[in-house]
């Protein structure tokens, strides 16, 4: 797995942790923004700092856990685990990178603030790479086009 690939997975497990946590955490659906910090020697420094805006919807809201699976299965996961104890969720999963053969696993865990504002730590590794991410994400407002 390249380091392209490790950042997508990075970023697209904050996006689905996030996604999953919407209504069980009481976070409110809209536009979040998220402040990724990767922490990988194979990652440039102009690369280990990303923001990045999602919207959280109702849908994903209504039944978070069979949301956050549905994105897995969509980013061919498996073996997936996810707990959660008070505002604190906690999942791992293993995953296959396109144009890789190799697992990669993902560990994460997240913590509800309050219903705008969370954070994240997740750890990714496969084929001798690992890379470990600080996820801070605040509620900015309604989605565009709603």
């Amino acid at each position: 797995m390249n380091i392209r690939q490790m950042t997508r997975a990075t970023l697209a497990s904050v996006i689905l942790a996030a996604s999953g946590l919407v209504g069980a955490a009481e976070l409110t659906p809209g536009l979040w923004e998220m402040t990724v910090k990767l922490d990988s020697p194979a990652v440039p420094e102009n690369m280990r700092t990303q923001v990045r805006d999602h919207c959280l919807t109702q849908k994903q809201a209504s039944n978070p856990e069979m949301a956050m699976r549905e994105s897995w299965k969509a980013e061919n996961c498996n073996n997936s685990e996810i707990s959660r104890s008070g505002d604190t969720l906690q999942w791992t999963a293993n995953c296959k990178m396109p144009g890789s053969k190799a697992t990669t696993k993902i560990r994460g865990e997240m913590v509800i603030h309050n219903d705008k504002h969370y954070s994240s730590n997740i750890t990714i590794s496969g084929n001798n790479h690992s890379m470990t991410t600080h996820s801070e994400a605040k509620w900015k407002g309604q989605c565009p086009g709603q």
